[in-house]
């Protein structure tokens, strides 16, 4: 029987890159994280995103991850789908099945993200993971 984990922690934003493409109303991102507490790694997210208005949008995004969660270190990628409303941005995360490197090797997982306002510079993360 497998053993299901909770981490628990911090995202902060470390750079942002943004393009926007007129044609299609779609913005690209390449952002830099780093994060704290149950889960202490570096991050590469790239994402697309798009706005209706200035009010509400929506984004998909992979975000490779290298470091450390409980004792194991290594690198995975989640997989970002969320939705921004009124200056909160929420995101459901997916661990890639495979991605897992090093000690994170076999990780399977799902969780989610939640910055609270645009512009924020640091928001919460919540992940359940177990080891195959």
């Amino acid at each position: 029987m497998r053993e299901n984990m909770l981490a628990v922690g911090t995202v902060k934003l470390n750079g942002m890159d943004e393009k926007f493409n007129q044609h299609t109303g779609m913005m690209q991102s390449k952002v830099k994280h780093h994060y704290a507490g149950d889960i202490e790694a570096e991050s590469c997210f790239e994402c697309l995103s798009f706005s209706a208005n200035a009010n509400s949008g929506n984004f998909v995004g992979l975000e490779y991850l290298t470091g450390r969660i409980g004792n194991r270190r290594g690198g995975f990628i989640l997989q970002h789908v969320g939705s921004i409303k009124s200056g909160k941005s929420e995101s459901t995360l997916n661990v890639l099945t495979g991605s897992g490197t090093g000690e994170l090797a076999g990780i399977k997982g799902y969780g989610r993200c939640t910055w609270s306002d645009i512009g924020g510079q640091v928001s919460q993360v919540l992940l359940e993971y177990h080891f195959d």
